[in-house]
């Protein structure tokens, strides 16, 4: 996945934040992106290495994502969408695996945007990925973002995810992140968010650094349990960013590796969770 493949997305999404041009409704445009993609294993091996998952055939659900998301970023970029791209934030990602998908394969993608939603914070829109093969459906996923502190007077009530009580346990692990895993997790994803990448454009976004890309984070927590799983629900909380470079902490807090399990990446000094994970059994 190449740089460049990108910078079109995060242009037109730049351009969505000046003051100048049509200005859109509370609805979100009916649009879908349908595509087929090989599962390459060069490219495969570059994101295992970098999140930390055991080479074989079966493909990380992490990289199912990445692979839908240029596509989820050409819908949110859409200036028929009446929030800006540039500046939402990933605050949840709901997977259901119902089977594995492996390397040579095609996947079928579908998606498309749901909401505007209603959040205490803002408001949300979520990306819908729908996953095949052969017609064999692999994974549904529902990336939720938050466009903070905006109202739209169109957006619809939803249930929030509900903000769980987090006491910090000792860590099992100790994640040392240097600034250059941003570039690194950008090269194998297609994620070159400034944000992730420069202090100064972090900066002006309000971090003081820049930031771990969260499904980073979140891929490699997903490594680091390793569920052994044909079919299961895994659900990802984004709370503090990570500010890099950084040393955080990683520790099961339910369950044991390999199963259904809970767990967390966390600040070891205030105790704060960063990435919340959870695999559990599908229904």
């Amino acid at each position: 996945m190449m740089a460049d493949s990108m910078l079109p997305v995060y242009a037109r999404a730049l351009l969505k934040t000046l003051p100048v041009g049509p200005r859109t409704g509370p609805e979100l445009p009916d649009h879908a992106i349908d595509r087929s993609i090989p599962l390459e294993s060069v490219a495969y091996a570059g994101f295992a290495h970098v999140v930390g998952y055991g080479l074989s055939d079966i493909v990380h659900p992490g990289y199912l994502h990445i692979l839908g998301f240029p596509l989820s970023m050409q819908l949110l970029a859409d200036p028929e969408v009446p929030l800006p791209m540039m500046g939402m934030v990933h605050i949840h990602n709901r997977v259901d695996m119902h089977s594995q998908a492996r390397l040579g394969e095609v996947v079928d993608f579908h998606l498309e945007l749901a909401g505007p939603f209603e959040h205490t914070k803002g408001t949300t829109i979520e990306v819908r990925l729908e996953a095949k093969v052969d017609g064999r459906p692999v994974m549904d996923e529902v990336s939720t973002y938050l466009a903070k502190g905006r109202k739209l007077s169109g957006a619809k009530p939803k249930a929030q995810v509900p903000h769980l009580e987090f006491t910090a346990p000792q860590p099992s692990a100790l994640w040392r992140l240097d600034p250059i895993i941003g570039q690194r997790y950008a090269k194998v994803s297609g994620d070159y968010n400034p944000i992730h990448l420069n202090g100064l454009a972090a900066k002006g976004f309000g971090f003081p650094r820049q930031i771990a890309h969260g499904m980073y984070s979140a891929s490699r927590a997903f490594s680091a349990m390793d569920p052994r799983l044909e079919s299961y629900r895994w659900d990802v909380s984004f709370a503090k960013p990570i500010l890099l470079p950084g040393t955080v902490g990683y520790a099961l807090t339910e369950g044991r590796r390999h199963e259904a399990a809970q767990s967390a990446v966390f600040d070891l000094k205030n105790g704060k969770p960063h990435v919340l994970s959870q695999v559990a059994h599908l229904d």
